[in-house]
């Protein structure tokens, strides 16, 4: 997902250090760099560990409160999904491409600092703590989300065809058609 909870400035900037991977990948690619964004899942945070009234020694009794705060990760996981990403000899393959720290984890088979690969993707979410108006709230943001990537990757596609082709994509046609004759 592109949002995130929170107010709307929040929501901004989460959505803008997505976004700046992408923006950053076409100009870094040249030069050997990759720009990668990563985003938690739920994140155990000193905050969230204030809110819960738990330490992260004894996080697990977070649950109590909210059984989602169960599949938390520290700040440590997502830590470990950037190291992952940087040993990774393709990493320049990835550039400009959104990663969940629950994906990488997957992925790299990497842990969390108690010995846990958090899934924050593949569990049960518990949504019955939040009101029926934010569940719906959260329903509508995503299906305009899920039309609003559609339509970008139609104008996207549309874009591209009209982009005149460089000399390395004419001739990597060009190596493909002889190839096949």
């Amino acid at each position: 997902m592109l949002s995130a909870g929170g107010n709307p400035v929040t929501q901004t900037v989460k959505l803008a250090l997505k976004g700046l991977a992408l923006n950053m990948a076409a100009e870094l690619k040249p030069h050997g760099v990759a720009a990668i964004a990563i985003t938690p899942g739920f994140l155990r945070s000193e905050r969230m560990l204030e809110r819960f009234g738990v330490k992260e020694e004894n996080c697990r009794d977070g649950g109590k409160k909210d059984k989602n705060f169960l599949e938390s990760e520290s700040p440590l996981f997502i830590g470990r999904a950037v190291v992952a990403l940087a040993s990774d000899p393709a990493i320049l393959e990835r550039s400009g491409q959104l990663f969940s720290s629950w994906e990488l984890g997957r992925e790299y088979r990497f842990v969390d600092v108690d010995g846990r690969r958090p899934d924050w993707g593949a569990i049960e979410i518990d949504f019955s703590r939040h009101p029926q108006t934010l569940l719906e709230l959260m329903r509508t943001g995503s299906e305009i989300q899920l039309r609003w990537l559609n339509e970008l990757t139609r104008k996207t596609k549309d874009f591209l065809t009209r982009l005149p082709q460089t000399n390395a994509v004419k001739r990597h046609t060009q190596t493909r058609s002889r190839n096949r004759s």
